[in-house]
């Protein structure tokens, strides 16, 4: 399969502008890796955290098949719709214009919102009470979340509705901001839903015009846990992969779970506590927010003298400190590499013989100012359980409001070793 050339210089950002997730990659590195890979169509990609399928898009786009696996159901959610591109463009703008005609009806049901299970863990969290979304735009969101459930249509059709929906309740309808965490803005009083809605469902269409024209590659998005074995070995054939391309979390207080929070209420996904507390349990521990009880993946890089040096310095600094978070960031910086270390060595097996990786990520220095060159731990724990570095790639710096300073972003490149 390949890519129809009059057509992939119309392809500049289809498909990604449906959703995207505040901390993730841009579409023009991963193509850069695709082609530097010299992945092809026949061959296999896989983005273990793969959040809202921006390699899956790209290596779709490019007639390349790909896997996905992320801990996040709403990433699963919302990778899953920007991957089906079979659907028909002109169908879902006459679901558009049937939920234009039946919405008055569930707008006018003064009180139905507030049996909704969304509402209900938006009040009981206490979020409706902080200002995430405002009373009235929630109910215009809640009525169209209902009237897109009532339609006589596929799953499918349904899902991508609700993406468009989720897209517009977190960057149109709510107060929620991003710097990059999740903050509350102002209240608004109301907000236009259905036409933010209409607008996203039409820009959806006009993408699968384009796109489904392609002999576009297949992507199949699982969520699971990519520390495990199990989550790679019921997907994956042994040494059937050929590229990994991923972003994964950070050593730092980046809570993915509540960056995504109303998506994951919207969707039904989080409802409680337990819900939440078992999504995180399912992530590489990258915050204080989610260590547990239990967690035992400190010991896997319990020698490792960069882990030991950046703990060294933290310590005397959390003495300091009379938050109980404070003291858990040396807790953190060992589970979040022992568990890529496990994931390390949970991949391998899954890696063809000349196999190449990318592996996004940052240094940092959110702890107490301690700087951790995540690239080069993460190089050293991958080449202890049978990886090569091939280098280690500078790739912009990103402004840290919490340091006040510029932080590396790097492209780990590693390749299978040699038996």
């Amino acid at each position: 399969m390949a890519i129809l050339p009059s057509l992939q210089k119309n392809l500049n950002g289809e498909v990604h502008e449906w959703y995207r997730i505040i901390l993730g990659y841009p579409d023009r590195l991963v193509a850069e890796l695709l082609t530097r890979f010299e992945a092809l169509p026949g061959q296999l990609v896989l983005d273990p955290f793969c959040g809202a399928g921006t390699t899956l898009v790209e290596c779709m786009k490019m007639g390349i098949d790909s896997i996905g696996i992320d801990a996040n159901p709403s990433s699963c959610f919302s990778a899953r719709v920007k991957t089906n591109w079979r659907l028909n463009p002109d169908r879902l703008l006459e679901l558009v214009d049937e939920i234009e005609s039946k919405l008055p009806r569930y707008v006018n049901r003064k009180v139905a919102h507030k049996s909704d299970p969304t509402y209900k863990y938006l009040d009981e969290s206490g979020m409706l009470l902080r200002k995430w979304i405002s009373r009235r735009p929630l109910k215009k969101t809640i009525s169209l979340k209902h009237c897109i459930a009532g339609l006589r249509t596929t799953s499918a059709y349904r899902s991508a509705l609700t993406l468009a929906l989720v897209a517009e309740v977190i960057d149109g309808a709510s107060n929620v901001k991003f710097g990059p965490e999740l903050y509350c803005g102002p209240a608004k009083k109301d907000a236009k839903v259905f036409g933010g809605f209409k607008s996203r469902v039409e820009a959806m269409a006009k993408d699968l015009s384009v796109v489904s024209k392609l002999e576009f590659g297949k992507a199949t998005v699982v969520q699971g846990d990519s520390r495990r074995h199990g989550t790679f070995s019921r997907i994956c054939k042994r040494n059937g992969i050929s590229a990994v391309i991923c972003s994964p979390p950070y050593p730092t207080e980046h809570d993915y779970t509540r960056n995504s929070r109303l998506e994951l209420a919207f969707l039904e996904e989080v409802l409680d506590l337990e819900s939440l507390r078992s999504i995180k349990k399912m992530m590489i521990r990258s915050t204080t927010k989610g260590i547990y009880v239990g967690d035992d993946e400190e010991s896997l890089v319990k020698d490792n003298a960069i882990i030991k040096s950046v703990v060294a310095a933290l310590e005397p600094k959390i003495r300091t400190k009379s938050h109980g978070f404070a003291k858990l960031y040396p807790k953190v910086v060992r589970e979040y590499f022992g568990g890529m270390k496990r994931h390390f060595k949970s991949i391998k097996p899954f890696l063809a013989a000349d196999a190449r990786c990318a592996y996004v990520v940052g240094d940092q220095s959110s702890y107490l100012q301690v700087h951790i060159p995540t690239a080069t731990i993460l190089s050293q724990i991958a080449e202890q359980v049978g990886f090569e570095t091939v280098e280690i790639k500078h790739w912009r710096n990103r402004w840290s409001t919490t340091t006040s300073r510029e932080v590396h972003e790097n492209i780990l490149i590693l390749k299978k070793a040699s038996s």
